[in-house]
């Protein structure tokens, strides 16, 4: 029992000390007589001191052993003394990048040896604190919360437009969504957006039967904006390519159908107020140009004449996610 005992009580110790960071003391040439040194060390610096003799070293070349000792993990700090002529120069070689070692303090020989321990220790235990701290990030180095962190964010869009031609369809209801993937880049943002759209029109009498159109386009298009205050203002340019279904039905009772592609050309410009921290409201008004132009024709008379440009104007519910 005693044995299981005593060996329990080594393990822990041993993971104590394991636990500490050590400190070699190289005694070099002319290196100050010191006694206290070392327990001074464990009370300011919370570490384990290895004296190393080594007298027949020049303090002012060791600094590569030193190095060495430190890189083969033996200790966190490695200390030693240079006389000079009015006192010492106490050397330090650690495992921070880029300098081998640094001067750590300049001590006059006038000086109580019990200052000059005093002094050494606390010198030596705000050195191995700035060895032993976690290296801090760019962002926490400069004090920004998390949340002041510009990160890309996906966001869908809930659009409810009307759309405007001169020409026999007039006023069409169009339904859409819009999801795109939005970059901040300090007060201006970015974003790339996929979006599809559903355009029905009612039926459209001519002198010669009539017609309805159904439009399902789909829309690629980048929006470029910036925050003035709580509100978001944005321009958009987009290429849309849509399928119009159209069907027509002859005054004397004949029907037909037609699908054809209308590609267009657009933009439009809006603004956004967020309400919540995920939902944000807006409007927009924008404008199309057909690269092809399309008439729907009954008895070769025109009953429909989609045009060329079209105007719409909408409003948004938008998610961030």
């Amino acid at each position: 029992m005693r044995a299981a005992l005593a060996a329990w009580i080594v393990c822990i110790v041993a993971r104590v000390a394991a636990a500490e960071p050590t400190i070699i003391l190289a005694e070099t040439r002319g290196s100050p007589v010191l006694p206290s040194l070392p327990s001074q060390l464990e009370l300011h610096a919370s570490a384990m001191v290895q004296r190393l003799d080594v007298h027949d070293a020049d303090p002012l070349t060791f600094a590569a052993q030193a190095s060495q000792l430190v890189a083969r993990g033996d200790a966190a700090l490695v200390v030693w003394i240079a006389p000079v002529d009015t006192g010492f120069l106490v050397f330090a070689s650690g495992g921070w990048p880029g300098r081998a070692l640094i001067e750590l303090v300049r001590i006059d020989r006038a000086m109580e040896p019990a200052e000059i321990e005093r002094t050494i220790a606390l010198k030596i235990a705000g050195l191995l604190d700035s060895v032993l701290a976690p290296r801090a990030t760019a962002q926490a180095a400069l004090a920004v919360p998390p949340s002041a962190v510009p990160r890309p964010a996906w966001r869908v869009d809930v659009i409810g437009a009307v759309a405007r031609e001169k020409r026999q369809r007039h006023f069409d209801g169009r339904a859409g969504v819009a999801v795109s993937r939005r970059f901040d880049l300090g007060p201006w943002f970015v974003a790339p957006v996929l979006a599809a759209y559903w355009q029905p029109s009612g039926v459209i009498d001519g002198e010669h039967g009539s017609a309805s159109v159904t439009e399902l386009g789909a829309a690629i298009a980048l929006d470029a904006g910036r925050r003035l205050g709580p509100i978001e203002v944005f321009a958009r340019p987009r290429y849309a390519f849509a399928l119009l279904f159209a069907r027509g039905t002859s005054t004397d009772g004949r029907r037909g159908d037609a699908t054809l592609g209308a590609p267009y050309l657009g933009g439009e410009a809006g603004l956004r107020i967020p309400i919540t921290d995920i939902l944000a409201i807006g409007g927009s008004v924008g404008a199309d140009y057909a690269l092809i132009r399309h008439k729907l024709l009954i008895d070769n008379e025109t009953v429909v004449d989609l045009g060329r440009f079209r105007l719409h104007v909408g409003a948004m519910l938008e998610v961030t996610l």
